[in-house]
């Protein structure tokens, strides 16, 4: 999935909602807060000032209509790195039950497996909160995962991909 093959670069993906914090009242999303533009997602609450080194090992694309894709950027040679579409889906924001479900097709190697993800999401403090469901592949088990994604600034985003796709 996708949040297996992020693990290693602490990031998966997500869409964010919201609900009730430690028994007050929360934001309620009346859309996707995660909105267009490359996202990471970090396992633990990280400063702003250091984003830009998680979106250097990979992101996810994100799309007004939902739709999604995580690139990994990963070194092939000194001083060269190699982007990969790794996953690519779309994800149905649900404002009432504050949660998205993701679906697609997630890639490893040569092989492709079906994604399906439920998010749901929260405040916590001034950080974004995202609790990502899914099935393990191997064990067939639940597992259920934490982040707080933070978009990429575009300036770096564009960086990487001069760096991996030079112009012509």
């Amino acid at each position: 999935m996708i949040a297996r093959n992020f693990a290693k670069f602490l990031l998966v993906p997500a869409l964010v909602a919201g609900s009730a914090l430690a028994g007050y009242a929360q934001e309620r999303f009346s859309e996707n807060p995660i909105k267009e533009g490359a996202w990471v997602y970090p396992t633990e609450k990280i400063a702003p000032a250091i984003i830009e080194a998680f979106c250097q090992s990979g992101f996810s694309v994100h799309f007004a209509d939902g739709g999604f894709f995580t690139v990994l950027n990963q070194p092939i040679a000194r001083m060269k790195k190699k982007l990969s579409v790794d996953t690519s889906g779309a994800c149905t924001f649900n404002a009432e039950k504050q949660t998205s479900t993701c679906t697609g097709t997630e890639t490893d190697g040569r092989r492709k497996f079906a994604l399906n993800e439920e998010n749901i999401f929260e405040r916590d403090g001034t950080y974004l909160k995202v609790t990502t469901s899914f099935i393990d592949r191997d064990t067939k088990e639940k597992v259920t995962l934490v982040t707080y994604p933070m978009r990429c600034p575009d300036k770096v985003v564009r960086e990487i991909l001069i760096k991996a796709i030079p112009p012509k």
